[in-house]
């Protein structure tokens, strides 16, 4: 059985290490590649691969019957006796680091015996890591969090992104046409990761999106609950790691974002 507080601590470790390896690659990014403009669904850079062959060796190495899910490799070392699996994003906010923008982070969780146990999101260039374990809380840079005590809707910020849909006009004029008018802003970080952390912490009061994967949001979802707020599918269901759309809250507001979805 693996310890869990020494299986925190390794994942703590590694997160912060890959993240300094971004920040130097980040720095030393060409203006070329500083300008290039992309869809967000094509982006593909050598950092997500590089940097997600490295977190798996590391990772194989010292936890050989864990299974790994990224979103570069897929699902890798799925055995009977994995009963250990790691939910990585090398890069969440590709589109990000590529124009020069600090808004992206590494997002990685572990389930345990299919329950989502730890998440962390480590965003180098903003100096914080987002670290949350099942039933022990929420920290950023060890400081603990929660969410906002926001209760009505026309008070609330609220984010969101194109998760795994391609027709992205769909999605915004989804939200936008439901939601827009009854806030107070509707915006976008380019990093899912990062706009869970946002709710996470009290920054934002909602996150919205449609056909989320799984190593977008694992770690978020962690996050999010651990700091007392709510993450369900547009019908309510508890999160499933797999394509799905979701609605995370303060907690406060959870109804209210779910009545709007359907209007």
């Amino acid at each position: 059985m693996t310890n869990l507080t020494n299986l925190v601590q390794f994942a703590q470790q590694l997160s912060r290490s890959a993240g300094t390896q971004l920040v130097q690659a980040y720095q030393q990014q060409s203006s070329s590649n500083i300008n290039r403009r992309e869809s967000p669904k094509a982006m593909k850079l050598l950092e997500d691969s590089t940097i997600d062959q490295w977190l798996v060796q590391h990772i194989h190495a010292t936890y050989p019957d864990h299974s790994i899910l990224t979103e570069e490799s897929g699902l890798l070392y799925n055995t009977d006796q994995s009963s250990y699996r790691w939910i990585i994003d090398p890069i969440d906010g590709s589109v990000n680091f590529s124009n020069h923008n600090p808004f992206f982070a590494i997002s990685m969780a572990v389930q345990i015996n299919g329950v989502l146990e730890i998440g962390i999101i480590e965003a180098p260039l903003l100096g914080e890591q987002f670290v949350a374990v099942r039933g022990h809380g929420a920290t950023v840079n060890g400081q603990p969090i929660r969410v906002s005590t926001t209760a009505k809707l026309q008070q609330a910020y609220v984010l969101s992104c194109d998760g795994g849909m391609t027709d992205r006009t769909q999605v915004f004029s989804t939200l936008i046409r439901n939601y827009y008018d009854q806030v107070i802003d509707f915006r976008k970080l380019g990093s899912a990761a990062l706009e869970c952390a946002w709710v996470a912490s009290g920054r934002a009061d909602g996150y919205i999106t449609m056909a989320i994967d799984p190593w977008d949001i694992a770690a978020g979802v962690v996050l999010i609950e651990e700091a007392g707020g709510q993450v369900t599918t547009f019908h309510g269901e508890p999160w499933q790691a797999q394509q799905l759309d979701v609605i995370a809250s303060n907690g406060l507001l959870h109804q209210a974002f779910m009545d709007r979805i359907w209007d």
